[in-house]
Formats: C-alpha cells, sequence, structure tokens
C-alpha cells in the first residue's frame, strides 16, 4: 500500500470531494481519481459512494480513515526520530479570531509563509462560534482562539497558554498607582468589543458578581480603532495583553491595576478530533505561538 494513496484518500475523506483534494494537494483531479481507484483494488472493497460529483465514505471507508491517521501520524513520528521532517506543502485553511489577527500573531503567520513557500495558506476572519462551526464542518483546518478551555469532544487542543485581559486607560488620565476596585470603573464611559466577545462576556459576568453593569457602553468592532479611541482620550476598555504591547510601550495606553479583577483566558490552537495533524498544521500552531518571530528554521 501506497503511502501517498493512503495520504490522497484521508484529504478526499475531510473535504468530501476528489476536486477540493486534488486543490489541496496540487494534484491533477485525475491523478486523486486514479489513487483512490488503486487503494480500493489493493483492498478489495469500495471506500467511497458516488453520487455525481458528490462523494461520501462508504464504511469501509470510514474503517478505513480510523487506520489511515495512526499510518500517516507514524509516517511522521519516524521522520521526527531519525532527525528529518515532512516538509509543509499544499493548501491550509485556518482561522483566526479577530482580537489574534490585529496582534504580533500575524507576524508569526506571515514568517511561516516565508519559511514554507510550498503551502497556499487562506486565512479566515471570525468569533469564536463562526471559527468552530467551520471547524466542524471542515472549512478550515485549524482554529485559532482565545476563549475559557474548550471542552467540545469534537475538537482537540493542540496548544493552549494563558494570556492576560488588561483594563486600560488613556495616557495620564490618573488611574495608575492608585488602589482601583472594579467598582470603581462601573460609572466609566466604556468602549467594548461587539456583545459575544469572549473577554466581553468574562466582564459582564464579573460586574454581574458584584451586582454592577456598564451603562450605554460604545461598541467598537476593531481591535485597533478600539486602541486608538482610548488614546484618544474617548474612554476606558479592556483587552488581551497581546494587542496592547506596542500602545503600552509606547505610552499610549495605560494599564489599570484593577485589584479585586483579574482576568485570564487561554489561546487555543483547535483541530477536529478526526483529522490528521498534518506537518502543514503542526507546524503553523508553532508559529502561531510564537507570534512575531516565529521558531527559528535550521
Amino acid at each position: 500500500m501506497e503511502l501517498r494513496n493512503l495520504r490522497t484518500f484521508v484529504h478526499a475523506a475531510e473535504l468530501n470531494s476528489f476536486s477540493k483534494a486534488a486543490d489541496r494537494l496540487n494534484y491533477a483531479q485525475s491523478t486523486v481519481t486514479a489513487q483512490i481507484d488503486a487503494l480500493e483494488k489493493e483492498l478489495g472493497v469500495q471506500l467511497f459512494h458516488r453520487n455525481g460529483k458528490k462523494i461520501s465514505l462508504s464504511e469501509a471507508g470510514q474503517e478505513l480513515l480510523r487506520y489511515a491517521y495512526r499510518f500517516l501520524q507514524l509516517e511522521n513520528e519516524v521522520y521526527q526520530s531519525f532527525g528529518g521532517e515532512e516538509e509543509p506543502s499544499g493548501d491550509l485553511c485556518v482561522g483566526i479570531l479577530e482580537s489574534l489577527s490585529a496582534s504580533g500573531h500575524m507576524k508569526g503567520l506571515e514568517q511561516f509563509l516565508r519559511d514554507y513557500p510550498a503551502v497556499r495558506l487562506r486565512v479566515r476572519i471570525g468569533t469564536t462560534i463562526e471559527l468552530m462551526e467551520k471547524l466542524e464542518n471542515g472549512e478550515i483546518d485549524a482554529a485559532f482562539l482565545l476563549d475559557t478551555p474548550v471542552m467540545n469532544r469534537k475538537f482537540r487542543t493542540v496548544d493552549r497558554r494563558p494570556v492576560r485581559i488588561l483594563f486600560i486607560a488613556p495616557p495620564g488620565s490618573g488611574w495608575g498607582g492608585k488602589r482601583v476596585m472594579l467598582r470603581d470603573l462601573a460609572e466609566e464611559r466604556w468602549l467594548l468589543t461587539e456583545r459575544g466577545c469572549n473577554y466581553r462576556r468574562l466582564l459582564e459576568e464579573e460586574l454581574l458578581k458584584r451586582e454592577l453593569s456598564v451603562f450605554d457602553p460604545l461598541e467598537i468592532g476593531s481591535t485597533s480603532v478600539l486602541i486608538r479611541c482610548v488614546s484618544d482620550g474617548l474612554g476606558i476598555s479592556l483587552l488581551p495583553e497581546y494587542n496592547l504591547t506596542e500602545a503600552l510601550r509606547e505610552g499610549r495606553v495605560q494599564e489599570i491595576p484593577v485589584e479585586d479583577c483579574r482576568m485570564e483566558m487561554e489561546f487555543q490552537a483547535l483541530i477536529h478530533k478526526d483529522r490528521w495533524l498534518s506537518p502543514s498544521i503542526q507546524k503553523i500552531c508553532e508559529y502561531m505561538k510564537y507570534g512575531s518571530g516565529g521558531p527559528l528554521k535550521e
């Protein structure tokens, strides 16, 4: 059994399409069809139900897919054990939260593309709910989120690390050096991301615990615009620390040290539990983790 045929089978099974598998692998569709036909002939079973251009896995195909993931993972481990590594290539589609897209993590993606030009990368920006739906439906290969730990059994967490959520104010606003409690901020003019945003939800939960609320906040859907508005003195806000590195260093905003409310979420890289953790996905997760620099390529 040729591993390249097995790899083609996995892509066709995940995408439910021979043509999409061909695009991802940079093959002619006739090559994909020939490899699947060869695999079916070798095993003596029908792996796909075919209805015109539509395909779906047969019962035998579903069983083979479980074995195929193990084969390909073992192949990758062999490469790694003997000092080699399969070079990332082909199509890769990832989903990224808007706040991540406005941070140094995008520089990590840029470095990934410079180091692995054979990868044709597509990026989808969306909310956590939108990206998890796309991941479940196979529209994206991996999702990069900022959230509380995702407990959905359909997904596998490839990487996670804590991220602080910081309260910020305009420079010179006088909040620095004070003993600040969350109650002290309730009457301030708030600039918040759109309703449904994970860290806005976290703030609302903390306020509710204290029987507080924010009156008529100004909603801003862009992280960069929100930072600029705070810098211009329009109000206070909160954002993930990774969005604020430059603004804090340059003095465009200042952190409000809220003593009774330390908020933290997780940067998470997710894949579908039934999909192969390909070399391309493994590598892009590493580069997203390192953000602006990316790991050094030997």
